[in-house]
């Protein structure tokens, strides 16, 4: 693990209480595992003999020589990062002049603020277009000399500069002039822009643009494509397949370097991270191969058919101190996102019970994901879904599985026509999944109960239902009675998957998909496998 970086987190106000509004983001900072953080609350006892970086948070004045100690300190190699009025506040005297390179004004009235991060600054790539947050705006004359802007904001038709960045001697200055409300401290963006802050005051930098090559060149390859191509940090490097009908597509479509054998396209060093999206069965060869190769490695779902391949990956990857991750894209849903806001909020108090139900009456495809011994079967299909939904949902370890499959109309294809599996968790708590080709009514999408309320998912009247986000209702007991509410969804994050692991590969920044979460995954649906095989008889485990 790297060197964790020294903090010193000076929270001291007495017109803001930076102590009680900073706690999220001290526990996200703290989360990350990357800082040792000590806090401070009075300006007047300021001690950098220990800190590689300042942050601050403060409407207390500096005390008499402590502007020419913080000058010292940033020259020398230190960071300092200032949030809120801070700086408003500690350049009044125009003490800060060398380190800051401006003075702002205001602050301006507590308002929205949209606010725009440069995508192409290392700090703010991959934060997003436009950021909402409710907040004070500090208003300057322009940018400050010698600075990189981070953030900008409209102000009755002019430009603002929101947040930026300059070197100082052998250090770095930070000023993001945002803070005063909780919602703010709360947002995920923020919290990534302030600990990239930290880590770029420190004199930590991203890791450069990673190139991308593709394993298989099927159906799904596209939409890995133009996510790769459509996120900062990650470039698309080559494309490896057997079919020449597909490599041609691929080229025109792209414009990218195309090989026959794998081999060649791990021999390629502009290739950095490769995405495996071979059929199930082979994924394990491919991607120790390209471990092997010394490449990252995105595996399509499902991530194996055996926890013992998912092992020798994880340990293979753990060994050469490579990145491996599960693209379990469907946990950008907003359906399931507002799913699990609700279940994580206690807004239904504690989640016991859950069924969940994928399917309808139509012949299925007769390509790979249809036959059992390349795809894993029905359970491997869907269920690779559902059961990271709900492992994501139910944190307590699964004690038990138990599964029953049909085969009664879809002859001429090797996967069941119906499955349904059950678990059982440490705590008490049930879940089911069933996916059904011979379903000529659709049950919940979801349905969820919990000590103090519910949570349905209904299915769209769509001819392909699964292509649409069900509705989310909450339902809380009221009068007798119940009360109903319909949970606004926000708009597909299509990116997310990849925003997420070129964060990860720039700074470090959380996996939103660990192996070992796949592995779960996994092991749920070979106990459902074994279960089925013995007749449903219930399987014990204990992941």
């Amino acid at each position: 693990m790297t060197e964790r970086i020294s903090v010193l987190a000076l929270l001291a106000g007495s017109r803001h209480d930076y102590v009680h509004l900073a706690r999220p983001l001290l526990r996200s900072v703290e989360a990350a595992q990357r800082f040792h953080v000590d806090v401070a609350t009075d300006a007047r006892e300021l001690n950098l003999q220990n800190a590689q970086v300042l942050v601050a948070a403060s409407d207390h004045p500096l005390q008499p020589g402590q502007a020419a100690q913080l000058t010292e300190f940033v020259r020398r190699g230190g960071g300092l990062v200032l949030l809120h009025g801070t700086l408003a506040t500690w350049a009044e005297g125009a003490e800060l002049a060398e380190l800051a390179g401006w003075a702002p004004s205001g602050p301006g009235p507590l308002t929205e603020l949209i606010v725009r991060p440069d995508p192409l600054h290392p700090v703010t790539a991959r934060l997003g277009s436009e950021l909402k947050f409710v907040d004070e705006l500090y208003l300057s004359e322009g940018p400050p000399s010698n600075a990189s802007v981070l953030m900008r904001a409209s102000w009755r038709y002019t430009e603002q500069v929101v947040a930026y960045e300059r070197a100082v001697g052998e250090g770095r200055f930070v000023q993001i002039g945002l803070g005063h409300q909780a919602s703010t401290y709360e947002t995920e963006a923020f919290q990534k822009l302030v600990q990239r802050a930290v880590l770029f005051a420190a004199g930590r930098t991203a890791a450069p643009p990673v190139g991308v090559g593709l394993i298989g060149y099927g159906a799904i390859a596209r939409a890995h494509a133009e996510s790769i191509t459509a996120t900062a940090g990650l470039r698309l490097a080559g494309v490896a397949d057997l079919s020449e009908e597909r490599r041609n597509l691929a080229a025109r479509e792209w414009s990218v370097a195309t090989h026959a054998r794998l081999e060649a396209m791990l021999d390629d060093p502009e290739v950095g991270l490769v995405v495996v999206g071979t059929p199930p069965s082979v994924h394990t060869e491919a991607v120790l191969a390209a471990l092997d190769a010394g490449k990252h490695v995105v595996c399509e779902k499902p991530f194996a058919l055996h926890v013992e391949e998912i092992d020798r990956m994880i340990d293979t990857a753990a060994a050469r101190d490579l990145v491996l991750t599960v693209f379990q894209s469907r946990r950008w849903d907003p359906d399931y996102l507002a799913l699990r806001e609700v279940v994580r909020s206690g807004r239904i108090g504690e989640a016991f019970y859950m069924e969940s139900f994928i399917g309808g009456h139509s012949h299925p495809c007769d390509f790979w994901h249809s036959h059992e011994p390349i795809s894993g079967g029905t359970i491997y299909d869907w269920g690779s879904h559902y059961f990271d939904w709900i492992l994501q949902l139910f944190p307590d370890a699964v004690r038990t599985v138990s599964a029953n499959a049909h085969k009664r109309v879809w002859h001429d294809v090797t996967n069941a026509d119906q499955v349904r599996v059950d678990l059982t968790f440490a705590g008490g708590a049930q879940a089911s999944f069933l996916q059904s080709e011979i379903a000529a009514a659709r049950k919940p999408k979801w349905y969820v109960l919990g000590t103090q309320g519910a949570v349905v998912g209904e299915w769209q009247e769509e001819a392909v239902p699964s292509d649409f986000p069900a509705r989310v209702k909450v339902f809380r007991p009221a009068d007798g009675g119940s009360h109903e509410e319909l949970i606004q969804l926000s708009p597909r994050d299509e990116h997310g998957f990849y925003r997420n692991l070129a964060d990860h590969l720039a700074w470090g920044e959380p996996l939103a998909v660990t192996p070992h979460e796949a592995r779960r995954t996994v092991a749920v649906m070979e106990a459902a496998t074994q279960s089925i095989a013995r007749g449903g008889a219930q399987v014990e485990v204990d992941v």
